[in-house]
C-alpha cells in the first residue's frame, strides 16, 4: 500500500520482494536501510539474507543482490559477526566467481573487515578501562578548560560513532529505567525479552537478533560516569580554593562543549553540579566569582532550551512527509556538510561564552562537532520502535513506523560518523583519557 508515492504498509514477502527490484536502476538505499533495521522485529538476519538467495536461482547471476549486500555491509556491519550470516556471504563470494562481479564483492568484504576490525580494536580499548585505578592513589594534573573540553569531545565522538543502528533496536526497553544509573553496567546480551506484552512480546522473543555489542550500552554508561567525575573531583577537595578551581574548571569545560555542540557533555557536567552532594556546598557555592556564578545560569538557560533540539529535527522527517525518509537519513545538507542547529541557538552559545573571563573563547567552524543528549536519542528510538513491531489490524507490516525510526536513528548515526572536527592528539592526554574512563568512582549516595 501506498501513500503520496511512498510504501507505508505491506506483508513481510512483499517488502522483502522490493528489497532486490528487477531493475538495478531502481535500487532504493533509503528503503533498504529502513527495512533492514526493523524488520529484524519479525525476521532474523541471517534468515533474510537466506531467503533473498534462495529467490535467485543457481544459475542465475546476483547482480541484484550485490547492490544490497553493499548497503547491507556498510550500514550494518555488525550483522555480519553471526557465522551464519557469513555462510551466506561465503555463497556469494562462490557464485561471483566466474562473473563480472568477481572484482566487486572483495572490495565490499575488506571494506566489511576494516570495519568489523576497527569495532574489535574498540571493544578491546574499552576492556581496559575496566582495570579501575584507585583515586587516592593516583595524581592527576588537569589541563586548561580549553583543553578537558577537547578530550571530552574526543572520547564522545569515539564512543558515539561505534554504535549501530541495529542497537536501538536490540537494547532494553528497561534501559533508561535502572534506578542505579551510576553503577550502570553494560550488558551485551540485552533482550527485549516480553516487557512489551502480547503478540509483540512474542515477537521479540522469537525473531530479534541477539545482541552482539554493547556500545550503546558503554556509551550510556559514560554519560553516566562523567556527571559522577565531576561531582567525586570537586568533592576530593580538602579546601574551599581547591574547590573553586575545580568548579573553574568543569564549568569552562561545559561552556566550550556548549559553543562547540557537544551537549552530551556539557549536560552531563551542569547534571553533575545539581547532583545533592554537590548543591549542598553553600559556602563553595557563595565563593565563586560573580562571573562563574552568571556563566552557569546562562549555560543553564542554553541547554534546557536545546534540549528538544535533535527531536524537532527528527520529527519533522519522520511525519510521514513524500521525502522524509531521503531528506532525514544522509545526515547531510547539499553540499555534504554535517547538520547544525538554527543560527539562534548556535549565537546563544556563543553569547555564553563569550561572557566569560576563564579563558573560553568562540570556536573555529572546523571546531564544531553538534553532539546531541545521547539520553534524547535513546528515548527518541524507544517510542518510536513501539509501533514498528505491531502488525497493522490487516496483518501488514507498519512501513511508516519503520520509516519513522530510521530517521531517528540513520540521522543519529550517519551524522556521528561524518563528524570530522579538528582537535590536537590526545599525545600527553593519553593518561587523562585513561583516568577519566576508569578511575573508580563514589556513586550518588
Amino acid at each position: 500500500m501506498y501513500g503520496n508515492g511512498t510504501i507505508v504498509s505491506g506483508p513481510l514477502e512483499s517488502l522483502i520482494d522490493l528489497l532486490m527490484p528487477g531493475n538495478v536502476e531502481e535500487f532504493d538505499q533509503e528503503y533498504v536501510f529502513s527495512f533492514l533495521l526493523s524488520a529484524r522485529f519479525f525476521i532474523r538476519s541471517y534468515e533474510l539474507l537466506g531467503k533473498l538467495l534462495e529467490s535467485i536461482p543457481e544459475p542465475e547471476p546476483l547482480e541484484r543482490s550485490v547492490p544490497l549486500l553493499g548497503v547491507w555491509t556498510r550500514m550494518f556491519p555488525y550483522d555480519f559477526r553471526d557465522e551464519r550470516m557469513m555462510n551466506h556471504v561465503k555463497h556469494i563470494v562462490a557464485r561471483c566467481a566466474d562473473t563480472k562481479l568477481a572484482n566487486v564483492v572483495p572490495q565490499l568484504l575488506c571494506a566489511l573487515l576494516a570495519r568489523l576490525t576497527e569495532l574489535e580494536n574498540h571493544e578491546e580499548e574499552l576492556r581496559s578501562y575496566q582495570s579501575t585505578v584507585d583515586n587516592k592513589t593516583e595524581s592527576i594534573s588537569w589541563p586548561t578548560a580549553t583543553q578537558l573540553a577537547q578530550l571530552l569531545c574526543r572520547i564522545e565522538r569515539k564512543l558515539a560513532r561505534n554504535v549501530g543502528p541495529e542497537e536501538f533496536v536490540q537494547c532494553s526497553p528497561n534501559l533508561l529505567k535502572d534506578p542505579n544509573r551510576e553503577d550502570f553496567t553494560p550488558k551485551p546480551t540485552a533482550a527485549l525479552g516480553a516487557a512489551n506484552g502480547g503478540a509483540s512480546a512474542a515477537c521479540h522473543a522469537t525473531s530479534l537478533d541477539g545482541k552482539k555489542t554493547c556500545n550503546l550500552e558503554s556509551y550510556l554508561e559514560w554519560s553516566a560516569r562523567l556527571r559522577l567525575l565531576v561531582a567525586n573531583e570537586i568533592l576530593k577537595c580538602r579546601n574551599i580554593q581547591d574547590r573553586n578551581r575545580q568548579f573553574e574548571l568543569w564549568s569552562g569545560a561545559a561552556q566550550y562543549c556548549l559553543l562547540v555542540g557537544n551537549y552530551n557533555s556539557a549536560t552531563a557536567i551542569l547534571e553533575s553540579f545539581d547532583l545533592p552532594p554537590v548543591a549542598r556546598l553553600q559556602v563553595t557555592w557563595s565563593k565563586l566569582s560573580s562571573t562563574t556564578s552568571q556563566q552557569l545560569d546562562c549555560m543553564q538557560r542554553h541547554a534546557e532550551g536545546c534540549g528538544s533540539l535533535w527531536s524537532k529535527q527528527t520529527e519533522q522527517h519522520g511525519s510521514g512527509n513524500t521525502d522524509g525518509r531521503r531528506s532525514a537519513l544522509p545526515g547531510t545538507s547539499a553540499n555534504g556538510s554535517a547538520p547544525k542547529p538554527s543560527t539562534s541557538t548556535a549565537s546563544t552559545a556563543a553569547a555564553a561564552a563569550v561572557a566569560s573571563g576563564s579563558g573560553v573563547t568562540r570556536s573555529c567552524s572546523n571546531e564544531w562537532v553538534v553532539i546531541p543528549v545521547f539520553v534524547d536519542i535513546i528515548k527518541l528510538a524507544l517510542k518510536a520502535r513501539e509501533d514498528c513491531c505491531v502488525r497493522l489490524p490487516n496483518g501488514h507490516i507498519n512501513v511508516t513506523a519503520f520509516d519513522r525510526l530510521a530517521a531517528i536513528v540513520g540521522a543519529f548515526t550517519k551524522h556521528m560518523i561524518q563528524v570530522n572536527q579538528t582537535l590536537p592528539d590526545v599525545g600527553q592526554y593519553g593518561t587523562l583519557c585513561q583516568y577519566m574512563q576508569s578511575c573508580k568512582l563514589l556513586n550518588e549516595t
